[in-house]
């Protein structure tokens, strides 16, 4: 526990850091972030030798990785607003990891998936939920523009539940690779992978609600 706190503390200055100044130390980050991650993902589907179908399991972990990281870049370079966006996004997935670990812990109760990812309950699951909310709202009154709590709401929980998903489908790919953890770079989390999956599912979300509400122009413009 205390491992994962230390851990936690060093890793989201440096990456708040690096979104606040921008280019190049957020291209950078986020493409040491990406090679480690795909670096996990080619060790996690070869852990067993040879799969069935393991260049589908490659093509497909790559874009898993790729896609995220390049919508990143592009929500980070969309003029005022572009690290607002991404300050949401990061917040709203780590306040849905400590919402649901604490919630979990404290409340325990029915296992979410117990099959795929036996520690996670839901409890765990609404905690993560409510706090993920919560916190948007308060980012909500700095943001410019602000908008409609209702949407704020709908747009938190979305984030939230896509973020839970992508953990327990990561966790779903080390079950089926018979792996505990992606790797072991970060302690008190595994890997990078781990420390990652909710915002690689998350991120493509966000760009869709960018999108939505035309925020900014679009890349292939």
């Amino acid at each position: 526990m205390i491992t994962r706190i230390i851990s936690a503390l060093v890793m989201a200055p440096l990456a708040l850091a690096a979104l606040w100044f921008g280019f190049p130390y957020f291209e950078l980050m986020v493409g040491v972030v990406g090679v480690l991650a795909a670096w996990e993902w080619l060790r996690l589907i070869g852990s067993n030798g040879p799969q069935p179908q393991q260049i589908v399991w490659l093509i497909v972990g790559l874009l898993y990785i790729l896609v995220p990281c390049v919508i990143l870049i592009w929500l980070r370079d969309i003029d005022s607003q572009g690290r607002q966006i991404i300050i949401w996004l990061f917040s709203v997935i780590w306040a849905t990891d400590i919402g649901a670990y604490f919630s979990g812990r404290t409340f325990g109760g029915p296992k979410l998936a117990p099959i795929i990812s036996p520690n996670k309950t839901w409890a765990g699951f609404f905690g993560g939920l409510i706090f993920a909310c919560v916190t948007g709202l308060v980012l909500n009154i700095y943001a410019e523009p602000s908008f409609a709590t209702a949407e704020i709401i709908i747009a938190c929980a979305g984030l939230s539940i896509i973020g839970q998903f992508g953990d327990l489908l990561e966790s779903w790919v080390k079950r089926r690779f018979e792996v505990k953890d992606s790797g072991a770079l970060i302690p008190g989390h595994g890997g990078v992978l781990d420390r990652i999956d909710a915002i690689l599912l998350a991120t493509p979300v966000t760009g869709l609600i960018v999108l939505f509400y035309e925020i900014g122009e679009v890349p292939w413009k």
